[in-house]
């Protein structure tokens, strides 16, 4: 709505710009309920949900940017598809470290993501879009309301010029680290409010019954029968 006012190519926004909105709004709504639930679990599972987002979004997607670069060095020297797939596993292995154990049809798993081979390097701008979003979200937090002219802005300018120009032009400038410290910074203070809240314990199992000692007990006595017989009298 807001870049509606451009042309045709220039309405859409670029990749790493395109989720700002979406993004943005989301932090504001976990913001919203964080403040408002007071349930401890449900406030555990808002904060985990956030954190899990937030490693697929950037790290995974860093990841997958990582196997592409690698891919296409691969390629150009006429590296095989069993190549290519050892190197995915050897990514994912770097990537996971010791926290938990990589089956080897894993190296597969590249072929399934449409992202890698149909739009090359798409995925770095997840990575791009979500660490902006919580620089930026950071940013107004500290600003308030002066922030909110630079943040239409950025909306409105669509994709009319690079990110680079159009964020610089809000006042940002994507070249200085501290900036993108900012994203990490809301996420280590998720972090740290998850690792406040108690763990809840699972209930302990409960004890198999013992089974009953077995008792020689006296079988009932049985009811003797009698058989009627037709007796015949004498004459």
């Amino acid at each position: 709505m807001l870049a509606e006012h451009h042309s045709t190519y220039t309405f859409h926004s670029s990749l790493p710009l395109a989720e700002t909105a979406s993004t943005f709004a989301e932090m504001v709504l976990i913001d919203k309920l964080l403040s408002e639930e007071k349930d401890e679990s449900v406030r555990r599972d808002i904060l985990f949900k956030q954190m899990d987002d937030a490693y697929a979004t950037i790290m995974r997607q860093s990841y997958f940017a990582l196997f592409e670069k690698t891919a296409h060095e691969l390629t150009q020297k006429n590296a095989s598809v069993d190549d290519l797939a050892n190197a995915y596993l050897e990514n994912l292995k770097e990537q996971f470290g010791d926290s938990l154990e990589l089956s080897d049809e894993f190296k597969w798993e590249w072929v399934g993501i449409p992202h890698i081979y149909q739009t090359p390097f798409y995925v770095y701008a997840y990575a791009f879009g979500q660490l902006l979003v919580y620089a930026l979200y950071q940013q107004f937090k500290a600003e308030g309301e002066s922030f909110k002219p630079k943040y239409l802005k950025i909306l409105s300018a669509g994709g009319s010029e690079a990110p680079e120009k159009i964020l610089s032009e809000a006042g940002i400038n994507i070249r200085d680290p501290k900036f993108w410290q900012g994203g990490f910074d809301v996420l280590e203070k998720l972090v740290s409010e998850l690792e406040k809240l108690p763990v809840e314990k699972k209930p302990a199992a409960r004890k198999a019954a013992k089974p009953a000692k077995k008792t020689t007990a006296k079988k009932p006595a049985t009811k003797k029968v009698v058989k009627k017989t037709s007796v015949k009298k004498k004459k």
